[in-house]
């Protein structure tokens, strides 16, 4: 592209930069993401702003998190004129969006192609984090979609499947071809869209040990529930199996196998547990 060009930019392969080049791809993202005048949107990874340029005129403020301070001269050319725009340089992942530069409104939604190399850890810490963002629209790898989406029982399932779903409604915009980045991935991608829930898909009386219980259930995918989450919670096995009998789960089971309101039931059954110590929550 002509910018890259005049600015003698090379892409970061490390740093996972493909940039989307293709304007129909771009307004099916917008249309997504239902932009309003009041909205104060939040986009991870500007990379030259194509995005960043197209949602600007439609919304009151946009906030851009860019890591990389090579493309800073480029945003600040491709930006230019747009005063409700503002460029922070930072990573996204230790950026405190509750504590913005001053002048920075809280963002209600979120909309970006993400980096593949922090995509997960992005989303399943900002939708945890950061409940006054009511929707999310994020371009991302397909097998990081597909595990958005995955259902119980599907090799795709784990713990940010779980997540996603205690959350959001999750539902898959368009797929989208390595074809329409410069330069071009490896892979195709796939838009997603997270709309927050008015409150978790399910009560589990404490959302930090709910969120534990899971990420036992799936860290060691080849045992059973009883062994997993016994050396995931550091709790005796015969509890963990009493937990599981009182939630009507055998104890032979893998956590791939359960949906989100087994493991929900499983929560309550194990927080119910005589002798459970705060470090063990």
């Amino acid at each position: 592209m002509e910018v890259l060009k005049r600015h003698r930019f090379t892409p970061a392969k490390r740093l996972g930069q493909h940039f989307l080049v293709d304007a129909n791809t771009v307004d099916k993202i917008l249309s997504a993401a239902d932009l309003r005048r009041t909205d104060v949107v939040l986009e991870i990874g500007p990379g030259i702003g194509t995005l960043t340029v197209a949602m600007a005129p439609l919304i009151r403020y946009l906030v851009a998190v860019e890591r990389d301070s090579r493309l800073i001269p480029i945003l600040d050319d491709t930006l230019s004129g747009l005063g409700n725009v503002k460029v922070l340089l930072a990573d996204a992942l230790e950026f405190d969006l509750r504590h913005p530069p001053a002048g920075i409104p809280i963002p209600n939604k979120f909309v970006s192609n993400l980096p593949y190399q922090v995509a997960t850890p992005i989303i399943a810490d900002y939708i945890e984090e950061y409940p006054e963002i009511e929707l999310y629209i994020v371009m991302v790898q397909k097998e990081v979609g597909d595990r958005m989406l995955a259902m119980p029982g599907s090799k795709e399932y784990g713990a940010f499947s779980v997540k996603i779903r205690y959350f959001c409604r999750a539902e898959r915009v368009m797929n989208v071809s390595k074809h329409v980045f410069m330069p071009k991935p490896e892979v195709d991608s796939v838009v997603i869209r997270l709309a927050r829930l008015p409150k978790p898909a399910v009560d589990v009386h404490d959302q930090g040990f709910f969120l534990n219980v899971v990420k036992a259930a799936f860290s060691q995918r080849r045992k059973t529930l009883k062994r997993a989450i016994s050396a995931g919670l550091a709790l005796p096995a015969e509890k963990v199996e009493s937990a599981l009998k009182e939630a009507g789960i055998d104890p032979r089971r893998r956590g791939e196998t359960l949906s989100l309101e087994e493991f929900a039931q499983l929560s309550v059954a194990l927080l119910a547990l005589d002798g459970i110590s705060r470090d063990q929550r």
